[in-house]
């Protein structure tokens, strides 16, 4: 494991988000999210994807891949405790207010897709658990483990949606246990 993620094992720099998180978690407990019909999700290039929450399918694995994968990263963390990731681009976009200019390691416009990183070392998203270096789309990419700091570049950048977190919840069982039962 390299000496980055080592320190994201142990701790947890996201803290605040799961403050957040409950209180969103409580929002959508008083208005309920359908779950026998679409809702939509808002992902990358505005596309709009139509998902059913809870329901694990294609459309979802595309919603929170393209789009949304910051969404499902907190949303996985927040009920495993699992640290998220960073998947790192090459090149440095210099978007707006995420770029430190210079396009360094650890600049925030590098980052193209969040995982969460199981205890076993896998990487895990929406798609499932995978090797480290075999991340669908990220392919012997670079990480980067999120701290508050990230977090906060990504919440205030108009390149990323706002995370539909109430969505995002409602796939967080179904993937544990569809991880939990190789068959699935």
């Amino acid at each position: 494991m390299s000496p980055r993620l080592e320190s994201a094992v142990t701790t947890s720099n996201h803290e605040l988000l799961v403050d957040e998180g409950n209180n969103e978690r409580r929002a959508t407990d008083a208005v309920s999210l359908p779950t026998t019909r679409a809702v939509s999700v808002i992902g990358r290039w505005h596309r709009e994807f139509r998902v059913v929450p809870g329901r694990l399918d294609d459309a979802a694995r595309e919603a929170f891949t393209h789009g949304q994968c910051h969404a499902f990263a907190r949303a996985l963390s927040a009920v495993t405790g699992w640290p998220a990731i960073g998947m790192l681009t090459y090149d440095c976009y210099g978007q707006e207010r995420m770029c430190r200019g210079g396009g360094g390691d650890d600049c925030p416009c590098r980052i193209g897709h969040i995982v969460c990183l199981r205890p076993d070392g896998a990487y895990v998203d929406i798609k499932g658990a995978h090797s480290p270096d075999r991340v669908p789309g990220c392919e012997n990419s670079e990480s980067l483990p999120m701290t508050a700091e990230l977090w906060h570049a990504i919440d205030i950048a108009t390149a990323w949606r706002v995370a539909d977190m109430p969505v995002a919840r409602s796939m967080v069982m179904p993937l544990l246990t569809s991880l939990s039962n190789p068959r699935s």
